[in-house]
C-alpha cells in the first residue's frame, strides 16, 4: 500500500487533517471520530493486521506506527517541536492546480471565496497554463433560465444562508415559484447549498418547518431571506438525516430505451449524477431504472421529455401519467 501517495490514497489527506487538528490537542474520542470519517471501510492496512488507528495512536509496535502524534496529560498532540510549522500548509497536485486555475473564471467562484482567497488563488496560480478550457467542452441538456435581474440580492442571499450553514440556524424567507406563486415568510432549516451546472445557479437543500420535509430552492428565485433565533423542533443534523432517509423514491422510475440516435449514451450522459442500473432487454433495447432525490423529481422528469421517443417510461404509472399530461399540453400549444 502506498500509504502517503496523494493522488493514489485518502490517507494522505487524512493524516494531513489529524496533524493538523491536533495543533492545540485532541482526545483519543475526537481522533477516532477523524479517522471513522475519513478511512476507506476495509480497517486492516498492515501487513500485520494493523489499523489506520493503531498505527496513528501508537498501539503496534515501535517501527510500525507512524510517530504522528505524542500522548500528554490525556490529549494528543503533533510529534513535532513546537507548533510554528502548523498548520501544515496544502499541497497541490498538478490536476489540481489546473483545476483551481479554470475554476477561478467560472460565473459564481466569487460568491464562494473571499477576495483574499481569491487574490492569493490568483497570485499563485498566475504563471500556471491549465488545459481545461471552456471551449473544449460542449455543455449538453442545459437549461437557458433568465437572466438574474438583480445579482447583489442573488449574491447577498447567498451570504445569508451560508453563514446560516456555519452557524447552524434556521431561515425565514420568500420564494417565488416558476409559476409566479409567491409563498411568504417561510421558516426553514438549511442543509447545503450545491451548484446546478444544468442550469448554472446554485440551489439551496432545506427541510421546511411549516411543511415538515426536505425541499429545493434556487436561491435566485428567494427573497428577503434572514437569518432567525426561533426555536424548532430539528437541527440541521437531523435534517440532514432526513434527507438521506428519504433520498430516494419508493420506488425507481424504470425507462425502456431504445438504441437509437445514441439513446443510450444521452440517457447516461443525463443521468450521469444519479444511482442507477441497466440491463439489455434484446438488440437496441435497454432497461434503466433511476434512483432519485425525491425533491428532484421535477428535474427527471423534463429530463426525460427532453431524450425524445426513444425513451419510454415503463413504472411508476404517476410519472407515466404526468409526462402525458405534459405532452399533450405541449402538442396543444402548436395546434
Amino acid at each position: 500500500m502506498e500509504l502517503f501517495n496523494e493522488v493514489k490514497n485518502r490517507y494522505f489527506q487524512l493524516v494531513f487533517k489529524i496533524i493538523n487538528e491536533c495543533a492545540n490537542g485532541k482526545a483519543k474520542d475526537e481522533i477516532l471520530k477523524i479517522i471513522d470519517d475519513g478511512e476507506f471501510e476495509q480497517k486492516v492496512i498492515g501487513k500485520n493486521n494493523q489499523t489506520f488507528e493503531d498505527i496513528v495512536l501508537n498501539k503496534c509496535k515501535k517501527d510500525e506506527n507512524l510517530g504522528l502524534l505524542i500522548e500528554k496529560e490525556g490529549a494528543f498532540y503533533p510529534s513535532f517541536e513546537g507548533t510554528k510549522e502548523l498548520p501544515l500548509p496544502v499541497r497541490f497536485t498538478v490536476i489540481e492546480k489546473a483545476w483551481l486555475k479554470a475554476l477561478l473564471k467560472k460565473d459564481g467562484v466569487r460568491m464562494i471565496l473571499s477576495n483574499e482567497t481569491f487574490e492569493k488563488l490568483q497570485k499563485e496560480l498566475e504563471d500556471f497554463d491549465t488545459p481545461i478550457r471552456d471551449e473544449y467542452f460542449e455543455m449538453t441538456n442545459k437549461i437557458e433560465l433568465p437572466e438574474i435581474s438583480d445579482r447583489e440580492v442573488y449574491h447577498k442571499n447567498f451570504k445569508i444562508i451560508m453563514d446560516a450553514l456555519l452557524k447552524e440556524k434556521p431561515i425565514r424567507y420568500n420564494n417565488t415559484d416558476k409559476n409566479g406563486n409567491l409563498y411568504s415568510n417561510k421558516l426553514a432549516v438549511p442543509v447545503s447549498i450545491e451548484y446546478s451546472m444544468r442550469d448554472g445557479r446554485f440551489r439551496v437543500s432545506m427541510y421546511s418547518i411549516d411543511d415538515k420535509r426536505p425541499i429545493m430552492a434556487n436561491i435566485f428565485t428567494l427573497s428577503d431571506v434572514k437569518i432567525v433565533d426561533e426555536d424548532v423542533e430539528i437541527d440541521r443534523q437531523t435534517a440532514k438525516n432526513i434527507l438521506f432517509e428519504q433520498k430516494y423514491s419508493e420506488e425507481p422510475i424504470v425507462l425502456e430505451v431504445i438504441d437509437k440516435k445514441n439513446a443510450m449514451e444521452r440517457c447516461f450522459m443525463c443521468f450521469s449524477g444519479m444511482e442507477r442500473s441497466a440491463r439489455q432487454i434484446n438488440k437496441d433495447k435497454y432497461e434503466i431504472q433511476l434512483y432519485y432525490y425525491l425533491f428532484d423529481e421535477e428535474n427527471l422528469i423534463r429530463n426525460i421529455i427532453s431524450l425524445g421517443p426513444y425513451v419510454k417510461v415503463i413504472s411508476p404509472q404517476r410519472v407515466v401519467d404526468e409526462i402525458v399530461r405534459r405532452v399533450k399540453k405541449s402538442i396543444k400549444m402548436y395546434e
